[in-house]
């Protein structure tokens, strides 16, 4: 779940005015959480009438929906990556969107299921994401790149859950993060005749 700044952008396009509802939302949700997103905080955060709110915004449940999606986009890879530069490209968006979109508040609304709807926002968000990294997995493992037996579930739960306990312990993950993780992830993907060689597959770009 990568920033509006990867991936295509999104389709949607705010005016001014609800640009600066919803970075008061995600501000609100980054720092305490989805249950202290509601028309009420975000007018206190935004200095937004909460009459003018309510007027683009039914209530909090789309409030918060259209924040995650003014942020977020669908995963299009950048042309010309190999399937190595592909895998650090998908999990630096991963990244991205733990840090930027959720933050601590948000990371710890879905651990402790503090919002269903809100949770059940944030999975369907991450159904392309996941799509994504198992596609470049299963192709690394049918070009030869990647080991035959490569069970794509465990590759790709430490892809994705790698930059998640890393925020969690540390409160940011870095790019040279993200390179280490590739890194040794390189070591068990490779066919063991590359294992030599599978350190300094993964480079920043």
């Amino acid at each position: 779940m990568g920033s509006e700044t990867t991936g295509s952008h999104p389709s949607v396009r705010w005016s001014a005015k609800e640009q600066q509802i919803l970075s008061a939302a995600l501000e609100i949700l980054r720092d305490r959480g989805p249950a202290s997103v509601n028309i009420e905080s975000v007018a206190a955060v935004s200095g937004v009438a909460k009459s003018t709110i309510y007027r683009r915004f039914s209530n909090r449940d789309e409030l918060i929906a259209s924040a995650l999606s003014s942020v977020t986009a669908v995963p299009v890879i950048p042309p010309g990556l190999d399937i190595e530069g592909q895998l650090r490209w998908a999990a630096l968006r991963c990244r991205d969107g733990v840090e930027h979109v959720l933050g601590l508040g948000g990371v710890t609304g879905v651990l402790v299921d503090q919002d269903p709807q809100f949770s059940a926002t944030i999975r369907s968000m991450l159904v392309p994401w996941i799509a994504l990294v198992r596609d470049i997995l299963a192709r690394g493992a049918a070009s030869g790149r990647f080991r035959s037996d490569l069970d794509v579930d465990v590759a790709l739960n430490f892809v994705l859950g790698s930059s998640l306990g890393e925020f969690l312990r540390t409160g940011s993950a870095s790019d040279e993060w993200t390179d280490r993780v590739l890194r040794m992830l390189m070591i068990m993907l490779r066919p063991a005749v590359a294992e030599d060689d599978a350190a300094a597959a993964i480079s920043p770009s």
